[in-house]
């Protein structure tokens, strides 16, 4: 073959590998500033919109509530995504002793002119308030991120919490108890701060505390509650600068073969005790809206990993 018919040949077989080659990824958009309060974004899914409570305390999945699934026809076998058939699935969430079973599946969310890849989950209930559903700070093209709920002021002062993304349990920080170490958890969508029966047994082991007040029920997370009770603690513990003094307990969730603060009955009561199956241990301490509300800002960013809380220094937890 003569030479020159040769360099056409060549071109037409590298076209489609050029064609085929993906574009260089978007940079970042810039900070995303959040208001507190309602910290929401919005993003579009076949052209349908959807309201997203932005929250540190998100997991893998993007969890909708089942209204919104429902009117976005998420459920639709024929659904189509990118073309393709939609991919479905199904996850176990295990809120203590409780578990939430959702269907799963993937979906191209259109925000801020760009095309987000996001899994998306739901259940038979709707437990996001105010929303149609909830997203973790790491599914958005931002590299940082401000949930501000007042001017900083001169008493606040800031604390950086490094943080690891640890699979199905979330973006957790950590805290020493002793010779002990606790998950820290920022859920600012919780009323109150939650620990766990193993964090609890470390923090009364280190800290000292015992009951007080009656067995209720809160909501842990999925709109599922569970049984806690308030635990103060005799010494208080400084928690991302935020000093914590008292904490509802989940009595029996995630103890393992921890222990909780003996409880003395008065002489004329009568104490039943029930016997429950052993439950692999998990010390976690979830920082609520009772003392994350007092803060001026909550920053997020990705590199490093890290949440730097403003607060007012040495704030008490309540009383």
């Amino acid at each position: 073959m003569h030479p020159r018919h040769i360099l056409p040949i060549l071109a037409l077989l590298a076209g489609p590998a050029l064609a085929a080659k993906k574009p260089p990824p978007l940079p970042p958009l810039p900070p995303l500033l959040l208001d507190a309060a309602a910290p929401l974004v919005t993003v579009s899914i076949d052209g349908k919109p959807l309201r997203l409570r932005v929250d540190p305390g998100g997991t893998r999945h993007v969890e909708l509530n089942a209204s919104a699934a429902q009117r976005l026809d998420l459920a639709n076998q024929a659904r189509l995504v990118a073309g393709e058939p939609a991919d479905f699935g199904k996850a176990q969430i295990e809120v203590g002793k409780e578990t939430v079973r959702e269907v799963t599946s993937d979906a191209i969310a259109r925000y801020q002119d760009r095309d987000l890849k996001l899994v998306l989950a739901w259940s038979d209930r709707d437990h996001v308030a105010g929303a149609d559903g909830l997203i973790g700070p790491q599914f958005l093209p931002h590299d940082a991120m401000v949930w501000r709920r007042r001017p900083v002021a001169a008493g606040d002062a800031a604390v950086v919490l490094p943080m690891q993304w640890q699979g199905g349990r979330g973006l957790l920080g950590t805290l020493a108890a002793g010779k002990r170490e606790i998950d820290v958890q920022l859920a600012p969508s919780a009323a109150e701060t939650i620990v766990t029966a193993a964090a609890a047994s470390y923090l009364a082991e280190a800290l000292g505390g015992r009951f007080d007040g009656p067995v209720r029920e809160a909501v842990i997370s999925m709109g599922v509650r569970r049984p806690v009770r308030d635990v103060v603690f005799d010494r208080s513990v400084m928690v991302a600068g935020i000093r914590v003094t008292r904490a509802a307990v989940r009595l029996f969730d995630w103890s393992g073969k921890t222990s909780l603060p003996a409880d003395p009955a008065a002489a004329d009561e009568i104490v039943v005790r029930a016997r429950f199956d052993a439950q692999r241990q998990w010390s976690k301490l979830a920082l609520g809206n009772d003392l994350l509300g007092a803060c001026a800002e909550i920053a997020w960013t990705r590199a490093p990993l890290a949440m730097t809380l403003t607060c007012p220094a040495g704030r008490d937890g309540p009383r």
